[in-house]
């Protein structure tokens, strides 16, 4: 019977658990999405227009078509009914419009947004509220892409391209943490790059989404244990806990992108994201030339200072780390007549001359100097490891010689026996010798290994393996000049007076002790807090 009316055309009466289909008009179940005959969409599955388009809001922008869509909000393009002007709205979706964190969040965001001045972020222009009370956020209007569409379509920047854009950033986070706010979720997605006004023009970098913005005196939203932001660019205090993240967090992350446009990948590369979150956590991400060998020297220390686990000793600001890129922002220079022939001077630094390079397209051009800060930028990145390696071996054999020598000085005395021939100190047996030495190498072999266990984690960053040394180099220098300097002073008082005045005893112990106070003093940073508490 069914088959009968299906094929004479006649529609069966729809029951509640089926549909019809305008077309061919045969009835179907519930679930087919689509005729089977005629592939008609069942009509409520059909997209329908939205109803946003063409309300006017604030009796002043009249909604003209949908931008984009996003988790939390919808982006449509509105035109201005007094004025010639075309701006962006950003409407929170109906089901989410109920849920009163998401409404704080969004608020706070028109705050975060309303307090920075700034051409590098999206300005805001108004704050309404829909027909149906939705509140939306009316923003000007950008023509270009994003940086992480760009970075979809071509994979990865040059220097020449990526520094730039960096700088900008820093420009819009500085504006930022001017008036006290922290971004917390700073990613290509959330970084437009606006059309030039030439064809040969950089574009303009526009930040906005400052949804999960940290402002200052308003935290309430952010519960203490909470994690917020993208763990690909996610400083470590902030993958620990979203209140913990400050402005030096953003620099963190500023650093993050610029290794994605550089590298073609966000740190740490492409992994889940609960893993990318431990290994923020607990590892150091690749270097930025172990990924690409083209990449500079000095961009990868920069990147790399700029993304130091201690915030401490990271790049202490926006405007920092955009006055260190911009010593590798430096114009082409045009090419000019080449110069007489002259001798090259040799360099440490790039193997040839440290301070100049020569313009590209000529083959013997004049010489042109590079950013000093560049320069010392790339002499600290290229001898670190080398210096690292120096002061852990100096530093063990310095611990080794102090041992044996305070032990000789501690069992001479203590163990009695016959004096020295000639009437000196008591010769030590060769028992005693033995028993120094092996206590000697195995303090020798302890402090390398402690060494090696701290660096072993951090090599791949210059700076990171700068940091972990200078406590050791700190007391290389404090125990080497004390006990140098005591040493000049028994000779001085054993010249004048015919006596040392410093037994040997002395001498070593107030060598450790300097050099004890020299790793205190750099291991807790003593001197920075000297000088902020008397600044």
């Amino acid at each position: 019977m069914g088959s009968a009316l299906e094929d004479s055309g006649v529609a069966a009466a729809a029951s509640p658990g089926s549909w019809t289909c305008p077309t061919c008009h045969n009835v179907y179940p519930i679930d087919f999405a689509v005729c089977p005959r005629d592939s008609t969409p069942r009509t409520e599955l059909a997209p329908q227009a939205d109803p946003l388009i063409g309300e006017v809001l604030g009796r002043t922008y009249r909604i003209v078509r949908v931008l984009g869509e996003g988790g939390m909000a919808r982006l449509y393009e509105a035109e201005h009914l007094r004025i010639d002007a075309r701006v962006a709205v950003k409407v929170i979706h109906d089901d989410l419009a109920r849920d009163h964190d998401l409404l704080a969040r969004f608020e706070r965001e028109a705050r975060a947004a309303g307090r920075i001045h700034s051409e590098h972020v999206v300005r805001l222009i108004d704050v309404l509220r829909t027909q149906d009370n939705r509140p939306c956020l009316v923003t000007e209007l950008l023509d270009g892409e994003d940086l992480q569409a760009l970075l979809d379509r071509v994979g990865k920047l040059g220097v020449a391209q990526a520094v730039p854009i960096a700088r900008q950033i820093c420009w819009a986070m500085a504006a930022a943490h001017a008036v006290g706010v922290v971004h917390r979720d700073l990613k290509p997605s959330n970084v437009f790059l606006c059309k030039p006004a030439t064809a040969d023009g950089e574009p303009v970098v526009k930040v906005f989404d400052f949804g999960v913005a940290k402002v200052e005196d308003d935290d309430k939203l952010t519960r203490t244990d909470a994690v917020m932001g993208t763990a690909a660019y996610m400083a470590p205090e902030q993958a620990r806990r979203a209140a913990d993240a400050g402005a030096l967090s953003d620099v963190y992350s500023v650093s993050a992108v610029l290794y994605h446009m550089l590298c073609g990948q966000p740190p740490y590369g492409n992994v889940p994201a609960f893993s990318r979150l431990a290994m923020v956590l607990h590892e150091e991400p690749a270097r930025p030339r172990s990924l690409d060998p083209s990449i500079p020297d000095g961009i990868e220390a920069v990147i790399q200072h700029a993304m130091a686990r201690d915030r401490q000793v990271r790049i202490q600001s926006a405007l920092e780390l955009e006055a260190q890129l911009a010593a590798f922002d430096q114009p082409q220079p045009a090419v000019e007549a080449p110069p007489p022939a002259r001798p090259r001077t040799r360099s440490a630094v790039t193997g040839g001359n440290p301070l100049s390079v020569t313009p590209a397209g000529g083959s013997g051009g004049s010489l042109v100097t590079i950013d000093p800060v560049a320069t010392q930028i790339v002499v600290r990145a290229r001898l670190a490891r080398p210096l690292a390696a120096v002061v852990a071996v100096a530093s063990s054999l310095a611990a080794g010689a102090w041992i044996a020598a305070l032990l000789a000085v501690l069992i001479g005395p203590a163990s009695g026996g016959e004096p020295a021939p000639g009437g000196g100190e008591r010769a030590l047996s060769s028992g005693e010798h033995v028993l120094i030495g092996v206590i000697a190498l195995v303090t020798l072999a302890g402090v390398a290994l402690a060494h090696i266990r701290v660096l072993r984690p951090s090599w791949a960053s210059a700076p990171a393996v700068l940091t972990h040394i200078r406590p050791a180099a700190r007391a290389i220098v404090a125990g080497g000049l004390t006990f140098g300097a005591l040493e000049l002073c028994v000779q001085g008082t054993l010249a004048v007076f015919g006596a040392p005045g410093l037994g040997p005893g002395t001498r070593v112990i107030l060598a450790g002790v300097a050099a004890a106070v020299g790793l205190t003093w750099q291991t807790f940073r003593l001197g920075d807090r000297l000088r902020r508490r008397i600044g």
